[in-house]
């Protein structure tokens, strides 16, 4: 098991329809949770591959999440711009990857498990 330098927090919300996790520590990441169904884990999760970066649970296999936003969230917060240089850009990916695997148990404990 790999663990982080950083627990991540995260606020739910919804949003025409779309549930988001919106991380409250940096990258400061806005997650969408998309839905989907043991049957057709596989090739949602290659659909959404080839659009961007992807993370799911190690056992769950109804949902998927994906990265929309980081950072200053398109200006929305200029307090929080992450500037990527050649030197940094690795990093950040990795702290994107690991924001998104913690965004993964974070749903899974807190939502999916409460609907059981």
């Amino acid at each position: 098991m790999i663990t982080s330098k950083t627990v991540h927090s995260f606020q739910l919300s919804q949003q025409q329809g779309h549930t988001l996790l919106t991380a409250q520590e940096y990258p400061w990441s806005v997650l969408q949770v998309v839905p989907t169904t043991p049957a057709d884990f596989e090739s949602t999760m290659a659909i959404l591959k080839e659009r961007g970066m992807v993370a799911h649970h190690d056992t769950d296999r109804t949902f998927c999440i994906i990265h929309l936003t980081s950072g200053d969230h398109d200006g929305q917060h200029p307090e929080r711009h992450i500037t990527i240089t050649q030197d940094n850009h690795m990093q950040i990916i990795n702290d994107l990857k690991d924001t998104m695997a913690q965004a993964a148990v974070w749903y899974k404990t807190n939502v999916v498990d409460s609907l059981l």
